[in-house]
């Protein structure tokens, strides 16, 4: 390869770690987001159908507002749920991206107070993944692939150039938007950050007393996502500069993670880092591994196509390539034993293992998931295999016609073509205007014909995070109200209580989830108003909705009032500003 295209390519190796990711942030997602599904995405919550039209723009779609109910809304977080399990797997690896990223757009589309920097670099590294052979290695795809041997594990395209280039904007467009003193010269950006207590986690609060480390760190966030960038696609030191620049990526996302509640932010932020793993790294990694030295003898019957596919498929991801596969067929003694057990065989030193414990000793060879096999011989477990395997065989005729259509063995093409290289590069130079476009300095305006097409098709980006400067006000809700008898409540905890304005130890822990975070900091600072006060008054409806159904029909929620302390931070070494607002009172039957 040259070396443009070894700056700019990626190891299949690589893309397979990434897709893991990728589909397990997915997964992570959808888990948090269901927490408050009936609140978020039904009729029942915050956001309405009826409410949403007016914060959607023309191009918008979601598939979640057929229908507002939470049994269609569960329906359709479990399809997305199905779609990233099997990304996971790498089975029909790029119908299941482009489903993931179908139902990305619509989940993100449904409620849009509730979003941050994550879900854009979740979609838009899913975006980019229709593109790229995620399923190339260690994939259900790759097993069933007689030629994967024979593809090298090397790869460039248009794709790896603009997914490898839009990791890497995600900073140096951050870097430039940061431009207040506060980053650059007074050093105290990291200052402002962890003192943002709606978001500092235990470890912030103990951390940032060390107030000339915060500076040090403020000037080193600074430098990195400005020059690590670039170097990172150096062609002098390449393989240094690679190594030091995605490890120090990662370890601040690291640190990111430990200080503030920003939800899955880092884990999407280090997948992306991971598509700079290098080959030479992978190739260093295996060499490591303890790989079984005796020779090992997958036996399976000839006249079974489920079969093969089925010890096809653990070979790869029990990582033993050098395992033979052959039928029971080929040699006389092993086909009679396997008639006489009814059972596939593995052959390891002239041992012939059988059935669950034949399994057990393929996992005890795997370098990597080997300590699952003391788990596998323990009687329980073994009597509960065999039975699991006595079920398949006696089955395998009807799992191999279903696998005839679902597992075939088949050649996966992983080359780009022409016609899609020019179709990625017309994108990254779509998503390179709308970056530039971000800078004030610009003055680029984006036609609504473009804006359109960015919503559509998810290309929203706008690297803001704490630039031009960390937020200074760090709010908290305190939602007190009254019952039909005059009951004092706290509509906020849902208890029966009435709530103080003492604050919290953990202001972050006030919130259950980022999402109600990212909500709440929307109300308060009034960012999504769109008429007068239909956030609050829509906040105030479920509010209403969620007590009055919940509890005595006889003694319902009438009343309450929605406040908000704020704390400002200042300057190192001058106390906090507490400021309590009062920004809505609700009537429930009014």
């Amino acid at each position: 390869m040259t070396k443009f295209s070894t700056i700019f390519g990626i190891d299949l190796r690589t893309l397979a770690l990434f897709r893991i990711f990728l589909a397990t942030s997915i997964i992570f997602d959808l888990i948090s987001r269901s927490r408050d599904l009936v609140a978020h995405y039904t009729d029942f919550g915050v956001m309405p159908r009826a409410v949403l039209v007016d914060y959607l723009s023309d191009a918008s779609f979601s598939f979640h507002m057929i229908n507002g109910s939470a049994s269609f809304q569960v329906m359709l977080f479990a399809i997305a749920a199905l779609a990233a399990f099997f990304l996971l797997l790498g089975w029909k690896t790029k119908t299941m991206t482009i489903i993931c990223w179908l139902f990305l757009i619509s989940i993100q589309n449904r409620n849009v107070l509730i979003l941050s920097g994550e879900d854009n670099l979740i979609l838009l590294l899913t975006f980019w993944s229709i593109f790229l052979p995620l399923g190339a290695r260690y994939s259900i795809d790759a097993a069933l692939d007689p030629d994967n041997d024979q593809k090298p594990n090397a790869f460039f395209s248009a794709a790896t150039f603009a997914i490898l280039i839009q990791g890497m904007s995600m900073y140096l467009f951050s870097a430039i938007l940061k431009s207040d003193v506060r980053w650059f010269p007074d050093g105290t950006a990291v200052y402002y950050a962890l003192n943002l207590d709606y978001l500092a986690t235990p470890f912030a609060l103990w951390f940032r007393q060390f107030e000339t480390i915060l500076s040090g760190l403020t000037y080193y966030v600074l430098a990195l996502e400005f020059i690590g960038p670039i170097l990172i696609f150096s062609p002098i030191f390449h393989k240094q500069l690679r190594l030091i620049f995605m490890l120090a990526f990662i370890t601040m996302h690291i640190g990111f993670y430990l200080c503030l509640e920003i939800g899955l932010f880092p884990l999407i932020s280090i997948t992306m880092n991971l598509l700079f793993m290098p080959g030479w790294m992978w190739d260093k990694l295996s060499s490591r591994l303890k790989s079984p030295s005796e020779p090992i003898i997958i036996w399976y019957d000839g006249a079974c196509d489920f079969c093969l596919k089925i010890c096809r498929i653990l070979r790869m991801f029990l990582i033993l390539p050098n395992a033979s596969i052959k039928p029971a067929q080929d040699k006389a003694e092993i086909h009679a034993l396997m008639q006489a057990e009814d059972s596939w065989i593995v052959a390891l030193k002239d041992v012939n293992h059988l059935r669950w414990l034949a399994l057990s000793q393929l996992v005890k060879l795997s370098p990597v998931f080997h300590l699952f096999s003391k788990i596998m011989t323990l009687k329980p477990i073994i009597v509960i295999g065999d039975n699991i395997y006595n079920f398949v065989a006696r089955n395998r005729r009807h799992f191999s016609k279903i696998s005839a259509k679902f597992l075939p063995i088949k050649s996966q093409s992983i080359s780009a073509g022409k016609i899609q290289n020019i179709i990625v590069l017309m994108f990254a130079g779509f998503v390179f205007v709308q970056n530039v476009s971000t800078i004030p300095a610009s003055g680029i305006q984006l036609p609504y014909e473009y804006r359109m097409v960015r919503q559509f098709l998810g290309l929203y980006q706008n690297w803001t995070m704490f630039a031009p400067y960390p937020e200074l006000d760090s709010p908290w809700p305190i939602i007190p109200g009254e019952l039909k008898d005059g009951t004092d409540v706290n509509v906020y905890n849902g208890n029966i209580e009435l709530p103080d304005f003492i604050k919290p130890d953990i202001v972050s822990a006030v919130y259950t989830s980022s999402r109600w975070r990212k909500y709440f900091a929307n109300m308060e600072d009034e960012t999504y108003t769109n008429g007068p006060y239909s956030m609050l008054l829509n906040y105030g409806r479920y509010q209403c909705r969620l007590w009055n159904q919940s509890t005595d029909t006889t003694n319902p929620l009438m009343t309450f009032n929605i406040y908000f302390n704020v704390e400002k931070t200042q300057p190192p070494g001058i106390p906090k500003i507490l400021n309590k607002r009062s920004v809505w009172t609700h009537q429930c039957f009014n």
